[in-house]
């Protein structure tokens, strides 16, 4: 268990592309319906009924089609292969979290709360914007895998409901008291000077002997695909059991000894971008990635907070510029000292994806953009940046450097936003225990 200090990393509670597949490693049964998942959709059979149930969550139905259709958007969005063994592995979790979303939009129409079309789209919007990707993209994307987008809509849906019934909820039961503040920027500060670790986590529960040796397989398999090149990330987010899960096993900077001995010594044993070895505690096994290492109290240009601009110059598809009308924009562009000009040649352009972008942490942006900007200063644009079909120019707009111990604001909101992820843990734990939940696969 990790007592570390709090510090923000631009994430707030609420909804991320893919939920976490995070509950249940228990065995399951074998049989037709069973069977269909174990195929990949290509080898699929063309008359396997969808309609078949595979759940009944209180007055509610899940289909043998919505389990196949959101284990298509596991499998497309996290990178996973696949295969026959992956899709068996990830059919109990991917049954559980389609139960956990009925329960979820139940319990938004009992208090009249629900995800309008607006939030939706704003949703995909800032999915798009985050991943560097043109307005439709994600849907271009995920229809070229042969997603059904209703898979993908309906877990949108579900999150932000369920964000807003968190929030009608428990609220005032998130109060923060600067007592609470106080002692995390008391520990902060004495922390400063040790060695501190950029981890990412996957945590696997043991809740009995007999768990132990499948839960260990399923340990050592995560590494080795870890090690063989599957993001981190994608695996933490369909295995953990960690409420880091929805943030890709994300614990930000741990200080040495705000973890449990076992973690703490393999921790030390790590270079950056290195993986453990399945780790045993008292819990289960855990399996750490470091990133980094630094001396706490350090100012990290990766959270630096940044506002920007950008400009997309297509290069391929049918809006693609000529060479000598990329050639002439390019320079203009490069010539920019404002984001007030940047923003209006972006409205002129009209390109896709152009224009300004909302507070961002220079750490949380996609690779080759954040080694443009982290030591950009506000008012200079970025030499231009290839990405997939398009150059890319980012101007910094507003620039606040980290000051190295979080501020009281930052540590307030992030301790809200525990203690209402918390709060929601358990008011899904009690909805679950109340619900008459039957699964037939």
């Amino acid at each position: 268990m990790v007592k570390r200090v709090l510090r923000s990393s631009g994430r707030s509670f609420g909804f991320l592309l893919v939920s976490a597949c995070v509950t249940g490693l228990a065995a399951f049964s074998s049989g037709t319906a069973v069977a269909q998942f174990m195929t990949p959709p290509a080898a699929a059979p063309a008359a396997a009924s969808g309609m078949t149930i595979a759940a009944v969550v209180n007055e509610d139905i899940i289909t043998v089609f919505d389990v196949q259709s959101r284990m298509d958007l596991v499998i497309a969005t996290s990178g996973l292969e696949s295969s026959a063994d992956i899709r068996s592995r990830l059919l109990p979790q991917v049954v559980d979290v389609l139960i956990d979303e009925r329960l979820k939009l139940q319990e938004g129409a009992r208090l009249k709360v629900k995800a309008t079309e607006a939030e939706i789209r704003q949703s995909v919007d800032g999915i798009e914007q985050r991943n560097n990707m043109p307005p439709g993209g994600f849907r271009t994307l995920l229809t070229s895998k042969g997603v059904d987008m209703a898979a993908f809509y309906g877990q949108i849906e579900a999150e932000i409901t369920w964000s807003k019934v968190i929030r009608q909820s428990f609220d005032r039961g998130a109060n923060v008291s600067a007592e609470e503040v106080n002692a995390v920027i008391a520990r902060a500060k004495a922390n400063q000077g040790k060695p501190e670790f950029l981890l990412a986590e996957i945590s696997l529960s043991v809740t009995s002997a007999a768990q132990d040796q499948v839960v260990r397989d399923l340990a050592n398999r995560l590494v080795l695909q870890a090690r063989g090149g599957t993001p981190f990330p994608a695996l933490a987010q369909q295995f953990s059991q960690s409420p880091t899960a929805v943030l890709g096993g994300d614990l930000g900077w741990v200080v040495r000894g705000e973890m449990e001995p076992e973690l703490d010594d393999a921790v030390t044993r790590l270079e950056p971008n290195q993986i453990s070895d399945p780790i045993r505690t008292v819990t289960g096994y855990h399996i750490l990635a470091l990133r980094e290492k630094r001396i706490a109290g350090a100012a990290d240009p990766n959270m630096a907070a940044v506002t920007l601009s950008q400009i997309y110059l297509p290069t391929i598809g049918v809006r693609a510029l000529s060479p000598q009308r990329l050639a002439q924009l390019s320079q203009t562009i490069s010539g920019l000292t404002s984001c007030e000009q940047m923003n209006k040649l972006a409205t002129e352009l009209e390109t896709p994806g152009s224009g300004s972008i909302p507070p961002v942490y220079v750490g949380g942006l996609p690779e080759k953009v954040r080694d443009a900007v982290i030591n950009l200063q506000a008012g200079h644009t970025s030499a231009p940046i290839e990405v997939g079909g398009a150059r890319l120019f980012v101007q910094i707009c507003m620039r606040r450097d980290d000051p190295g111990v979080p501020s009281g604001e930052q540590i307030m909101n992030n301790l809200q936003n525990e203690k209402l992820q918390n709060l929601a843990r358990q008011k899904l734990r009690d909805l679950k225990r109340q619900a008459l939940i039957d699964v037939r696969i």
